[in-house]
């Protein structure tokens, strides 16, 4: 069976993590991509507004999306390495939101260690500093493909565009001495919502993607639907009840690959060969299960 290059979008998985220097935003920005793109259950945004207004704060301050160490929302800082897990109708992501303090630096290391592309902020009333330097060596030293030059707080610099075009030059020349040749520069307002998710009304000199758009376009390094498919069988269900007198379920994770219902597959060490009947996800029937 074939897979639908729809189908091959929806599947792919895109690992980021978000880096850059103390105070450039980097929990604010990933709040408002899980809120513009409405990956935020209802009873956590409640959360989030009742604690900005106990800080006497009227709009939501949603850093405290991924803030979520004590000691994180009383200094408002950064401590531990923040994972957060979302999906669009394009592509799957598994975030890991950073800290910026030098002290720290080494939860970067760990939160990028896995990632396949950084976005790295960048306060556009301050430019490129030392931690962001040190941020993108440190992207550079790991191997990560892809890097987003995320350029924020452009609301305070009036969106003014020789401004955003002086630092991403700054920035790519240096990423170029490290070796890094993918970088993708987006001036944003985490705050305001400019160019995160949806395209901004106040830079129209911009002609380039949001950052999400980049982020569920940009070439995955792995195509689940290209790799041979192998689910290791964890347990078998066989409930022999009256409902289910003959039912015979193999539990596990999926590890690669595509499974469909219908396709052949080959047990092994035994090497039969059998067919796939059905595919339940959490106690939904689905046709198509994905690594």
């Amino acid at each position: 069976m074939t897979v639908t290059a729809d189908e091959i979008t929806a599947t792919s998985l895109l690992r980021f993590a978000t880096a850059g220097s103390v105070d450039d935003g980097k929990s604010t920005l990933v709040g408002r991509l899980l809120h513009d793109s409405k990956s935020v259950l209802a009873d956590q945004l409640e959360a989030v507004e009742h604690a900005s207004r106990k800080r006497g704060q009227e709009a939501p301050d949603l850093a405290l999306l991924t803030d979520g160490l004590r000691a994180e929302r009383e200094q408002g800082i950064t401590i531990d390495v923040a994972y957060r897990y979302f999906a669009t109708p394009r592509r799957r992501f598994i975030l890991a939101d950073t800290p910026g303090h030098v002290q720290y630096t080494r939860n970067m290391v760990t939160g990028a260690s896995t990632a396949e592309l950084a976005v790295v902020l960048v306060d556009a009333r301050n430019g490129v500093v030392e931690q962001t330097r040190r941020h993108a060596a440190v992207a550079a030293l790991l191997r990560v493909p892809h890097v987003v030059l995320a350029v924020n707080k452009m609301d305070l610099v009036d969106y003014a565009e020789p401004v955003f075009a002086a630092i991403a030059e700054e920035f790519g020349a240096y990423a170029a001495s490290l070796g890094v040749t993918d970088v993708v520069a987006v001036p944003i307002s985490a705050l305001a919502g400019d160019n995160v998710v949806e395209p901004s009304a106040n830079m129209d000199w911009y002609g380039g993607p949001t950052l999400l758009e980049h982020l569920e376009t940009v070439p995955v390094g792995t195509d689940p639907s290209q790799e041979p498919a192998r689910f290791p069988v964890q347990y078998v269900i066989r409930p022999q009840s009256a409902d289910h007198p003959d039912y015979r379920g193999y539990a596990g994770q999926l590890a690669s690959g595509v499974l469909r219902v219908g396709d052949e597959v080959t047990v092994l060490p035994a090497g039969i060969t059998t067919t796939v009947a059905g595919i339940d996800v959490l106690g939904e029937e689905r046709d198509i299960a994905w690594a």
